[in-house]
């Protein structure tokens, strides 16, 4: 069974969202969990002692708590986030903007899908219609009667 040993250290908290104020990262206090295997949890043979370690697994706690600008998650860090030269001349933002500009496409897409769809029904309807004023007509002309009177031409 590893053993496991949860410590407090001052750390950072920032916002997962880069384009969300809350991304500057702020000190706070984080809980660094180390969890450690002996050989033996290991399936070791028994010829070296239990306390020795083989290996083990350092790594920040993550809690769910949310961004205090807009509620969504955060990230815990040991250590500061690292800050790069923008030595290409791009926006450090444009592949989020990217991503957020297809969502967009494709919803004006299927909007103007829905609206061609729309229309050529619209059509349908229409000649459907024009099609039964024709059949009326004719019903109307085989069976030699007059067409019925207009109640507003009196």
């Amino acid at each position: 069974m590893p053993t496991v040993t949860d410590i407090q250290v001052d750390g950072y908290v920032s916002c997962r969202d880069p384009r969300c104020p809350g991304y500057e990262q702020r000190t706070a206090q984080v809980t660094l969990r180390t969890t450690a295997f002996s050989y033996q949890d290991n399936g070791g043979d028994g010829s070296v002692p239990q306390t020795a370690i083989e290996r083990e697994a350092v790594g920040v706690v993550q809690f769910d708590d949310a961004c205090e600008v807009c509620g969504g998650p955060v990230i815990f860090a040991a250590e500061e986030r690292p800050e790069y030269a923008q030595v290409s001349g791009q926006d450090q933002l444009q592949l989020l903007n990217i991503n957020q500009q297809t969502q967009i496409h494709e919803v004006e897409k299927s909007t103007l899908e829905a609206a061609k769809e729309n229309a050529e029904l619209r059509a349908m309807l229409a000649e459907m219609r024009a099609d039964q004023a024709e059949m009326k007509a004719e019903m109307q002309r085989r069976r030699g009667g007059r067409p019925p009177k207009d109640p507003d031409s009196e």
